[in-house]
């Protein structure tokens, strides 16, 4: 049985990678189960896979790129707890966009602007609502600055409110498991 030189944790004769770190094995040296395994993580207090992957972590709330981490670090845990909560964040801010599109539409066609010579000016109910609906997406921009803050100190915690969804997390696991493969 083979140590990892990083970590310290047991891993298969066969194994490429770490299961706890994700470093790779092949270009280690074999250490037998007598060989006493020294491991010095420089943290506070913090986990290997935390301390290597804390670095790409917090990519996972800048929407579309929380697919680094995913095929970068698919191997470690922090990153795949940052990215699901990032695929939460990314995908409830793209249902919200949707959502606050069609409705601004059916106000606009219900309360139509005021034609002054090719220049449409929305009606007021068109503005307050459209104002209304841009302070609210700015919910979005602190939760992910949250998320970041989070990931780059190391922690583990829910973002508020979207932290509690878990419907993508079925989802997320099959996509890990078939990147794991």
């Amino acid at each position: 049985m083979a140590y990892c030189k990083n970590c310290g944790n047991q891993i298969d004769d066969n194994a490429a990678f770490c299961d706890k770190c994700g470093t790779q094995v092949n270009a280690q040296t074999e250490q037998t189960a007598e060989q006493p395994v020294t491991v010095q993580v420089e943290s506070v207090g913090g986990d290997a896979d935390v301390q290597n992957n804390k670095s790409l972590a917090w990519l996972s709330y800048l929407g579309i790129f929380l697919l680094i981490p995913l095929f970068a670090r698919k191997t470690s845990e922090f990153c795949k707890y940052h990215v699901k909560q990032g695929a939460v964040l990314f995908c409830t801010n793209i249902a919200y966009m949707i959502v606050t599109r069609i409705i601004l539409a059916i106000i606009g066609a219900v309360f139509p602007g005021t034609d002054y010579y090719l220049f449409i000016a929305p009606s007021a109910v068109y503005t307050v609502f459209s104002t209304i609906f841009s302070l609210a997406g700015i919910f979005f921009l602190v939760v992910s600055i949250i998320g970041i803050v989070n990931a780059v100190k190391g922690e583990k915690k829910e973002l508020p409110l979207l932290g509690q969804i878990k419907i993508l997390d079925g989802v997320m696991d099959k996509i890990y498991a078939s990147l794991n493969k």
